[in-house]
């Protein structure tokens, strides 16, 4: 259904035939694929997503919700990028087709109304002006025919509304919220029913795709203080990459607000504070429109904040912003400040006091919970202009105490004051986000507050959709889709990758500890490499090291240079990644010294992360050293090179791009051709993911000469097993078959074994391949006598033999027949008879075989070893051989007419010539 378009309404109605449980483990299967794997899927791919989503709806099957939000998180903002204007088009067509299913559920509507009004800020350019007028006229509708449902989503609809403001069909909406409430929907009474109402977390949550979500949350809540500068220059690289990405970060900043609230204990600890995460984006704005969005994003929360209903964690990292960055960045503490004064009276002068009330009641449970202590030190900072202090003191008086100093417990970093783009220290690179990452906060408001003539909701602990999976007793595992696909043994140490390193260095030697250190803790290439290469000395110098201090060593390393293990070894818009950067230029510092203690060493780092073993692969691939990697391998648990070649590549397919995998796979048949050679779950990674061009430079490289897929001693073996294969999978395999010089004899035989007679793909591939084939003795025979395949191999192979080649296949039958009945061999005899009446059926009367007299002579010479049974089952055979007799009699009789008709003509000739000698006797005597 995925990657054939032509035979998805076939395969769907199929499926839904044969499931037993509602469909929900594909649905639980489409959840993962979409949250862990989307971005890796190809257009058409995403495009069949889109119609099976649309199926599910239309069959009203349970979890399609589920389906439906992650798909709608898939849109991406900030991307006018064909690839996901697309996307955006098609999700449009799903609500837009499945209205009614959009509209029955209150949340589904909701989330549609939010994405789309998000998006159409975003889409602002020529080139996609048709989906901007599709996503107004569809807010447009869904809002004004369901106004009443779309209150529920609280502050944040107002804040999106007011961003398309300026939009003619907008500006009528606006002027019905704020003059005739009424119009829209009976029980709204004014927009400040609205504004009183904090957003869900969910709808917070769903503007971030899975894959930025996990990372900004691991990011928010994994990461130390003063080791996260390269973490933040990772995440900007992915998803920061132009001027029209900053829109993203209201995303961000209201993420972080309304969803990521750490608990007491991460306060207490040096985890990053969200203050630091959100300074670090508003450096990262550039233009004057998007610093007042993100301003807007930061403090919406302040404007009408009541302590009961709202969280105290919404409002936290603002005020914490302005205070620590006084010291670091005091114009952005004025900015900020200066916005909340100025909000007061400009935010909406018809709610100036509520907005003055919730601005004062942020201030005042700030100082009641200790957020800070006091203003005073924030407002008679020197660095603050002493018109902005006297505006603060004018618009809130009575907030800054005399002799107030400190900070509370959120005030933990002060004498820290930086953002996290100021730090100068170098900590370890980033690595991916690991599986566990917990959302669950001891501090999060659960409950969004109601307002008037509206049912009270409780909302549950936010948790993303896509981490959600059943464990083995039922209970709901929160640690999310690991993206690192590191195995097991990675896992294990992304948990927690920085919290035991310092216990790990302090079980080395002395010698070793601080190059360790100084390793970690480098953020210049060059730096980096030279501190790696004095930690490699130090292996070298301790010749009694034994392998679990070797594995210490390798788990301290590993915190540092997972990140580059995350990093796809080749870029589709830059080529390659060179190799004199990241894990390359430490592989080439390992595979210079090519001791045993150094193999014994990448051995133990292979075992914690076993995504290394393809780096190193491509490393020697392109150093044209693949040797050392037979040698590396024998160090390893596996111990041999078909399991490590086999399980890296495994890796390789999966965790990078393919132009990666499918770029080192020639060379690897060339150079280790024993365990390549006739390898089937080599060539099932090769083919499961193989696109139209790799397939055709495959085949090119196999026809001349440079690869060798198949083992002819085993290749019937490997096709028995590619029956278990998807159909395009066994498809590329013949394709392979062909391109390859493949003796005929070997292939057939793969039909010895096979009782099922569904296996079309070997049938039809089978055909193709015989069809190139000259039929000689031992492929006829082989053919002939195969068993329950008549129809869908032996006797449209024959025909086609026989019109092709001619009387040749027949002699060779001929052949059999005369070799069965001199053995008398009744059984062969009977099957050959059987096999002749058969190609008699399946051709027409005009057809060669049925003029083939030494044939039906040679089978009337054998008729009387023919069992009964067969005689009857053969009515073709009985009749040809009786035309055969009356033939063969007509033939008798005209030959002996004609005998006599000779035997006359010679008697006349003598009278005719003596005529003819008396008529010109005559004729002389007349003269």
């Amino acid at each position: 259904m995925l990657t054939d378009q032509s035979q998805a309404s076939k395969a769907w109605r199929d499926l839904t035939i044969v499931s037993r449980d509602n469909l929900q483990l594909v649905i639980a299967r489409l959840n993962q694929l979409v949250s862990h794997r989307f971005d890796k899927l190809l257009m058409p791919v995403k495009m069949q997503l889109i119609w099976i989503l649309e199926q599910i709806i239309i069959s009203n099957i349970p979890g399609g919700d589920q389906l439906f939000v992650l798909m709608m998180s898939c849109i991406k903002g900030g991307d006018i990028k064909s690839p996901n204007v697309l996307f955006a088009e098609q999700m449009i067509k799903v609500v837009t087709s499945q209205l009614n299913w959009v509209v029955a559920n209150s949340f589904i509507l909701n989330l549609s109304v939010y994405t789309f009004l998000r998006l159409i800020v975003d889409h602002t350019t020529p080139q996609v002006a048709h989906l901007r007028k599709a996503e107004i006229s569809l807010s447009i509708k869904l809002i004004r025919e369901n106004f009443e449902e779309c209150m529920k989503l609280g502050r944040d609809f107002i804040r999106l509304l007011q961003g398309v403001a300026k939009i003619p069909e907008f500006i009528d909406l606006w002027r019905d919220i704020l003059y005739s409430p009424q119009k829209l929907s009976p029980n709204f009474t004014g927009i400040l029913q609205i504004l009183s109402v904090r957003t869900s977390r969910r709808f917070l949550a769903s503007r971030l795709t899975p894959d930025m979500e996990t990372r900004l949350s691991f990011l928010a809540t994994q990461v130390k203080f003063g080791q996260h500068q390269r973490y933040q220059t990772w995440f900007a690289r992915r998803f920061f990459t132009g001027p029209e990405t900053q829109t993203l970060v209201c995303d961000c900043i209201r993420y972080i607000c309304g969803v990521i609230h750490p608990t007491n204990e991460m306060l207490n600890s040096n985890i990053v504070p969200r203050w630091a995460l959100i300074g670090w984006l508003l450096t990262t704005i550039t233009s004057n429109v998007m610093a007042a969005q993100t301003k807007l994003a930061l403090f919406y929360d302040w404007f009408f904040y009541n302590k009961d209903s709202d969280s105290i964690m919404n409002i936290e990292p603002g005020i914490l912003v302005m205070n620590h960055a006084l010291k670091s960045h005091p114009v952005i503490a004025a900015t900020l400040m200066d916005f909340i004064i100025r909000m007061t009276d400009e935010f909406c002068p018809e709610l100036q006091q509520e907005v003055w009330s919730g601005i004062n009641n942020s201030f005042k449970d700030i100082i009641d919970k200790k957020v800070i202590a006091d203003f005073t030190l924030l407002v008679s900072h020197p660095k603050l202009d002493e018109e902005l202090r006297l505006s603060f003191h004018r618009k809130f008086p009575g907030m800054c105490s005399p002799g107030g100093g400190g900070v509370g417990v959120m005030a933990k970093h002060d004498d820290d004051s930086k953002f996290s783009d100021d730090d100068t220290r170098s900590p370890p690179p980033p690595p991916p986000p690991p599986p566990a990452v917990n959302l669950s906060l001891e501090n999060r408001m659960l409950d969004d507050s109601p307002f008037s003539g509206m049912k009270e909701e409780v909302e549950e602990e936010y948790v993303p959709e896509y981490v959600k999976e059943p464990l083995e007793n039922g209970a709901v595992d929160d640690r999310g889709g690991g993206m690192s696909g590191g195995g097991d043994s990675a896992s294990e140490y992304s948990e927690d990758n920085e919290s035991g390193l310092s216990g790990l260095i302090d079980e080395l030697d002395p010698s070793i500890k601080e190059e360790i250190r100084k390793f970690s803790y480098e953020s210049e290439p060059i730096a980096q490499r030279t501190s790696f290469g004095n930690v490699i000395s130090r292996i070298m110098d301790h010749p009694a090291w034994t392998r679990p201090k070797l594995a210490t060593v390798a788990k301290c390393l590993y915190v540092t240079l997972q990140p580059y293990l995350s990093l796809s070894v080749m870029d589709d818009e830059e080529g390659q990644v060179p190799l004199h950067h990241g894990i390359f230029q430490l592989l080439s510092i390992l595979t210079k010294d090519k001791r045993p203690r150094i193999w014994k060493f990448l051995s133990e780092f292979y075992n914690i992360e076993p995504r290394v073993g393809y780096h190193l692969l491509y490393y020697l691939y392109s150093r044209a050293q693949l040797d050392l990697y037979l040698e590396f391998t024998s160090y390893t648990n596996a111990g041999n090179l078909k399991a490590c070649l086999t399980e890296d590549l495994r890796i390789c397919q999966e965790e990078d791009s393919p132009a990666t995998f499918y770029k080192i796979i020639p060379d690897l048949y060339q150079k280790f051709p024993a365990v390549t050679t006739g390898n089937s779950s080599i060539l099932h990674l090769i083919v499961s993911c193989i696109d139209s061009q790799q397939l055709h430079t495959i085949v090119c490289n196999v026809m001349s000469k440079k690869m060798k897929i198949f083992n002819v001693r085993s290749i019937s073996s490997l096709l028995r097993t590619t029956l278990e294969w998807e159909t395009f999978e066994q498809y590329c395999v013949w394709q392979l078959l062909s391109a390859e010089s493949v003796p005929s004899e070997s292939v057939i035989d793969v039909l010895k074994d096979i009782k099922d007679t569904h296996h079309f793909e070997l049938f039809s591939s089978m055909l193709i391949f015989l069809k190139s084939v000259k039929p000689t003795e031992k492929v006829v025979k082989k053919i002939i006598f195969l068993q329950n395949f008549e129809d869908q191999l032996v006797i449209p192979i024959t025909v086609w033999w026989i019109d092709k080649y001619g009387e040749g296949v027949i002699r060779i039958i001929e052949g059999f027949i005369g070799s069965a009945v001199s053995s008398m061999d009744d059984k062969r005899l009977n099957i050959l008879v059987q096999f002749v009446e058969t190609i008699c059926k399946a051709v027409d009367t005009n057809h060669v075989i049925y003029n083939q007299a030494n044939l039906w002579r040679q089978i009337k010479s054998s008729y009387s070893f023919i069992s009964a049974g067969v005689k009857e089952n053969c009515p073709m055979v009985q009749k040809m051989m009786k035309e055969g007799n009356r033939k063969s009699s007509s033939r008798a009789n005209s030959e002996s007419g004609s005998d006599r008709e000779s035997d006359e003509s010679m008697e006349e000739r003598p009278k005719l010539s003596k005529r003819k000698r008396d008529v010109s006797v005559l004729d002389s005597d007349d003269e």
